[in-house]
């Protein structure tokens, strides 16, 4: 018990723990103010714990990776939703080829744009629109939108946090802390 109890004395809860809780509670709040749908302040929150960093620029040049990744996901998405009526066995077996071919568009993409931290948010986004069967030409847009807005929101409230709630102080020690 005693080893188990000096275990648990060195356990602290870091800066970023503690910015990523408060930043899910604006999220929810923000939902509990403005009635908003859950799916879309849950995108809106993985997106501001995701982005909450260490300093500000760092939560902000992380943010703008998820946001281009998110559009070039949802923009993939929505091209394959858009095509796949009119491609003969599509879902009949076709697409165990064309999603994962997809994927790696999505890849090169990012990689072109030299955006390598947006890779896996951009896949996350255009598998949840391909393989969602209740997505279709005419809803996608629609996901894409409400998908980009909150993630935008997301960053926002984590760079805003970071910027004015929780500066960063190079001399903190207890910044260097993470759970």
């Amino acid at each position: 018990m005693n080893k188990v109890l000096a275990h648990l004395s060195k356990f602290r809860i870091g800066l970023r723990t503690t910015k990523s809780a408060v930043a899910v509670f604006f999220c929810l709040l923000m939902q509990f103010i403005f009635s908003v749908d859950p799916t879309h302040i849950y995108n809106a929150a993985i997106a501001a714990i995701v982005c909450m960093r260490e300093n500000t620029e760092e939560s902000f040049l992380f943010g703008v990776q998820r946001f281009i990744g998110t559009i070039i996901g949802g923009v993939m998405g929505l091209i394959l939703i858009s095509i796949n009526i009119y491609i003969p066995y599509y879902e009949d077996g076709l697409y165990l080829i064309l999603v994962p071919l997809f994927v790696m568009f999505c890849i090169s993409i990012c990689a072109f744009l030299n955006k390598k931290n947006a890779v896996i948010i951009c896949c996350v986004v255009f598998l949840g629109i391909v393989l969602d069967t209740t997505l279709n030409r005419n809803n996608t847009l629609w996901y894409i939108i409400h998908r980009v807005f909150y993630t935008t929101i997301g960053i926002v409230i984590a760079t805003l946090l970071n910027q004015y709630f929780f500066p960063h102080d190079e001399d903190d020690e207890h910044q260097k802390i993470e759970v």
